[in-house]
């Protein structure tokens, strides 16, 4: 009778562990469900960049997770890209996508390593005035913009560096999401070049030099549009423009400050009167001599509102018609408006001849320059070490050609004879044409890696951090992720909230080791991690999805997830089994 009753005992373990063997088959687990949507956005993202591409496509993926919905990505060029941000032609403020403005913005930008925000991020630059896109408004940065661009104590001016940094990081008017290490591919053998310049697009060539070679080819992986030194939106076009005007000033590969170009000497007692003295010999690519008169010109255009260009803002900001003040042939003064700790850079701005352009009005300017460019080529000139010589546009090619006057001035004549920029619609067909031969310079814009180029013995490569950072603008008139004025929390804090889930969701170290081959670092600010001033106690925002969703909670949305579950489940399991046990007490008592 014992043993009888011992295995009855062991009737419910047995089926406690049957019934824990078959769960898998019975039961469909647990599904998760994203909250919302609460509400839609629409993302604008350039075709450019096979990168940038890849990471606004994973972005896209991420932002459901935490309720807000994709209406429309808008993945096209940078013609249909700037009549929405910088380049909007009102009414203002800038609206959302919808209305035929933006709300979420992938972009990438090139600064220098003295980087200012004026005119990015400040009030004055809100656009149309200025670049401020971005639709920014805060005194408080504001105050410490301006504190900052005339520190001329250096201790003083990295305090305010950081206060800015630190608001940007607060607020998030553009989401950081990394800084490119920049991966150029190139003929071994290639000398003169800085890469830290050429990254910033502050480098004119006429140092590069390939032994044996009087040709220089190089790949880029865009087609130009812009031919006017103050209409040039693009990295591209502006390094190619760079090589035929040049500047008063120009940026010495030496040690990366600021040197005379145009200028023989100039000098400066107090940040705001510098005294300049043009060089000898110094003639336009036509043989024209410079004169006094077209500096005069140059900077009266760069203060031309018709102009259209989006620097307008910031360059009114220090100086105005009657700036430039003729002494003699040879002499002249800038009185600036106000004393700026980068003034030299304002003295780096391109030239081009009056002589050619005076007779264009100043808002037919980028207009009249790619028709130049196109049926005209020998207008399109400067005094930098190389002239336009033609433009290709079927086939994406523009070619430089020396400028024999270049050396008349700088007492040494460029390297290279002849440089071709080349548009390359893949990095593989740029590569093959490396390793070939037909090219010598692939632009890292390519986004190409070690792994592409591994076992090539043909090719070099070069690393360098780039002075500038990609980035998630956001439209900070947007009534949601801007103002926050129709969040379920009506307020700003409510739109800071939400750009801070966003910040959130963006999978920075993923983009770096998967998509960049880790040639890059994850972003924090807009400030540029090479740039002097950089704050490096900041940290990026954490992927985190509960992070995410608790701000998303902080803003009023209700982030519970539902929940779908099918097949038996743990509740009707759990039903069962007590059931069973029941039975067996009952059995039990039952044969006592």
């Amino acid at each position: 009778m014992k043993l009888r009753t011992n295995a009855r005992r062991l009737v419910l373990p047995m089926i406690i562990i049957f019934s824990v063997m078959v769960i898998p088959y019975v039961a469909t687990p647990v599904e998760a469900k994203n909250p919302g949507p609460f509400f839609s956005v629409s993302i604008l993202a350039p075709n450019s960049n096979p990168a940038r591409n890849q990471w606004s496509t994973l972005m896209v993926e991420q932002l459901p997770k935490i309720g807000i919905n994709i209406d429309v990505f808008d993945h096209t060029g940078w013609a249909q890209i700037s009549p929405r941000t910088w380049g909007h032609p009102g009414p203002y403020p800038i609206p959302s996508y919808d209305e035929g403005g933006y709300d979420l913005f992938f972009i990438g930008n090139g600064w220098g390593l003295d980087f200012d925000p004026t005119g990015v991020f400040t009030t004055d630059g809100l656009t149309p005035a200025g670049d401020n896109f971005y639709q920014y408004s805060n005194v408080e940065f504001d105050w410490a913009v301006s504190n900052y661009t005339q520190s001329f104590v250096y201790a003083d001016r990295i305090q305010y560096a950081e206060e800015i940094q630190e608001m940007l990081y607060e607020d998030q008017p553009s989401i950081a999401i990394i800084y490119k290490i920049s991966l150029y591919a190139h003929t071994p053998g290639l000398t003169g070049w800085d890469p830290l310049l050429w990254g910033s697009s502050q480098q004119p060539m006429e140092d590069w030099e390939i032994p044996g070679e009087s040709e220089l080819h190089f790949a880029v992986p865009a087609d130009f549009e812009d031919f006017h030194v103050w209409t040039v939106e693009s990295t591209y076009d502006a390094q190619w423009t760079h090589q035929i005007w040049n500047g008063l000033a120009e940026r010495d590969p030496s040690d990366n400050t600021y040197s005379g170009r145009a200028l023989q000497a100039y000098t400066s007692t107090d940040g705001l009167t510098y005294n300049c003295q043009l060089r000898p010999n110094l003639y336009w690519a036509d043989g024209v001599p410079v004169t006094v008169e077209d500096v005069i010109y140059n900077y009266q255009l760069a203060v031309t509102a018709s102009l259209g260009h989006t620097l307008y803002s910031y360059n009114t900001f220090y100086w105005d018609n009657s700036s430039v003040v003729k002494i003699d042939d040879d002499d002249f003064t800038i009185n600036f408006l106000q004393p700026y700790v980068f003034q030299e850079g304002n003295l780096a701005n391109l030239l081009i001849p009056a002589h050619i352009w005076n007779t264009t009005a100043p808002a037919d300017h980028g207009e009249q320059a790619v028709t130049w460019a196109r049926d005209n080529p020998e207008k399109l000139f400067g005094f930098g070490p190389y002239k336009f010589h033609s433009w290709d546009d079927t086939n994406g090619v523009i070619h430089l050609t020396v400028n024999d006057y270049f050396d008349d001035y700088w007492g040494s004549a460029p390297k290279f004879d002849d440089i071709y920029f080349e548009f390359y619609s893949n990095k593989e067909g740029a590569i093959s044409a490396l390793a070939g031969g037909d090219i010598d310079f692939v632009d890292s814009e390519f986004y190409i890696d070690q792994g592409d180029i591994q076992g090539l013995a043909s090719i070099d490569s070069t690393e360098v951090l780039e002075p500038g950072n990609q980035e998630l603008a956001v439209n900070q008139m947007h009534p949601i992720i801007g103002t926050g004025e129709l969040c379920p929390i009506s307020g700003t804090e409510s739109g800071k909230h939400i750009r801070k889930a966003i910040s959130n969701m963006v999978p920075r170290q993923v983009i770096v080791d998967e998509i960049l081959d880790g040639l890059g670092y994850p972003g924090v600010t807009h400030w540029p991690k090479v740039s002097i001033g950089f704050d490096e106690t900041l940290e990026p925002y954490d992927y985190s999805i509960d992070q995410a969703l608790a701000h998303m909670t902080a803003a009023g949305y209700d982030v519970t997830v539902t929940t779908e579950v099918s097949g038996i489940g743990l509740i009707v399991f759990m039903s069962i089994l007590a059931f069973v046990g029941a039975s067996q007490v009952l059995f039990l008592k039952r044969r006592k």
